[in-house]
């Protein structure tokens, strides 16, 4: 049986049938098909703590990113949120907008928590983290991440 499968039913994060693909190095929903003919699915990655939801559309030419959410594993809560209309997909991107959206989560709690935010440190451990959710197998990240944050 498909470990990280049975781990993303089991954890109440994710609701949807998934499965694994190399090629992206992510976990993808089956998609559904528009009248117009375009196919809108998710992709899920995790690093640290956190599990990043790309919600990506293709149409007949390009293929686009719709949005991206940013969830805690353990608290099983969203932490950020942003959409985007007509920006095309591409890795970078992804990366780039993670970061400022986690930048801006961690930023917010120290000013929440009256804290010191010492940016350039907290730069430096995002880097890290969402380096980890593009470039580490997906498939072992789910086994350690879920493991760690979800076991009783």
């Amino acid at each position: 049986m498909n470990k990280p499968k049975v781990i993303f039913e089991n954890s109440e994060l994710i609701n949807a049938n998934v499965s694994y693909s190399e090629v992206a190095n992510a976990f993808l929903t089956s998609g559904y098909t528009s009248a117009a003919g375009n196919t809108y699915f998710n992709s899920f990655r995790m690093a640290a703590g956190i599990l990043i939801k790309e919600d990506i559309g293709e149409g007949y030419a390009r293929t686009f990113l719709n949005g991206i959410k940013i969830y805690s594993i353990k608290d099983k809560t969203l932490i950020a949120d942003i959409t985007f209309h007509s920006v095309f997909y591409s890795k970078f991107k992804v990366k780039s907008e993670a970061k400022k959206m986690l930048m801006k989560f961690l930023e917010d709690a120290a000013i929440h928590e009256n804290t010191f935010f010492d940016r350039f440190s907290a730069d430096r451990i995002i880097e890290k983290v969402i380096n980890e959710a593009m470039n580490n197998n997906q498939q072992s990240m789910v086994v350690e991440q879920m493991g760690k944050y979800l076991s009783p």
